[in-house]
């Protein structure tokens, strides 16, 4: 070394940042409070070490590293960059590309709405709700009547859904459906990805990997949280698009 010169500091080690990041914020039990710590947290990190951080804890979630699995369902959440500056995101995707990371890049796309011309129509309402007004399907949504949860199952709104997930009467078995549902809009398996509650339950997650309607950005986070032999189902899924079923074969490959 040059006399008078500072020493480099050493770069920080993802793995290590990744590994102490999963088991500080494994603790807290709110899924929306866990992403904007997880984004607090790296804002003050440079875009390509958030960007190696992010990569890091994708990888630890595959090797099933306690937490990991946490997180990644964080990086999915819209809290994860509501702390961000929409350049700090737009510069960790590009060093996520950059890197041929595109199951990262892709947590990150929000993308536009559909024309709705192009959505496909929404499935029916039941001919017992077809004249309910908007307002008060989503006021018996709140119901506690299983009855009533049963035939709002097929609402398209995602105000509605989103009580339905909120009602403390309704089980996995009736949000499994709800997640297995096609067509339907974006926003409502949206919903159901991000509910605090329902989000996290593992057969909920393989359904909506397996819905072609839900957003490419969730299914590729979903992915590392799937096992090898429902990755394997996966990619025999002809209705899914290549990027995913790509991502799912890249991903059984690097676990083998």
């Amino acid at each position: 070394m040059i006399k008078g010169m500072t020493p480099e500091a050493p770069r920080p080690d993802p793995i290590a940042i990744a590994a102490r990041l999963c088991g500080r914020l494994a603790s807290l039990s709110d899924q929306e409070q866990r992403a904007r710590a997880l984004g607090r947290l790296l804002a003050t990190r440079d875009p390509e070490e958030i960007a190696a951080v992010l990569a890091q804890i994708i990888e630890a979630a595959d090797r099933r590293l306690r937490g990991a699995d946490l997180l990644v369902k964080a990086m999915i959440s819209p809290g994860l960059r509501f702390v961000w500056e929409e350049r700090l995101a737009l510069q960790v995707v590009a060093y996520a590309r950059r890197d041929g990371r595109y199951d990262l890049a892709g947590m990150f796309l929000d993308l536009p709405p559909l024309d709705p011309r192009l959505e496909p129509a929404p499935p029916p309402l039941p001919k017992a709700l077809a004249k309910v007004p908007l307002g008060v399907r989503r006021a018996l949504a709140r119901r506690n009547d299983i009855g009533l949860i049963e035939r709002l199952l097929g609402d398209p709104d995602p105000a509605v859904i989103e009580n339905l997930l909120n009602n403390p009467r309704i089980t996995e078995l009736e949000v499994v459906r709800m997640a297995a549902r096609s067509p339907v809009r974006e926003a409502v398996l949206t919903a159901i990805a991000r509910h605090p509650r329902w989000g996290i339950r593992h057969r909920v997650r393989v359904t909506l990997a397996h819905n072609p309607g839900t957003p490419t950005g969730i299914t590729l986070g979903l992915l590392h949280l799937l096992l090898d032999q429902e990755l394997e189902t996966l990619t025999k899924d002809g209705r899914l698009s290549q990027v995913v079923v790509s991502r799912a074969e890249a991903l059984l490959a690097e676990r083998r």
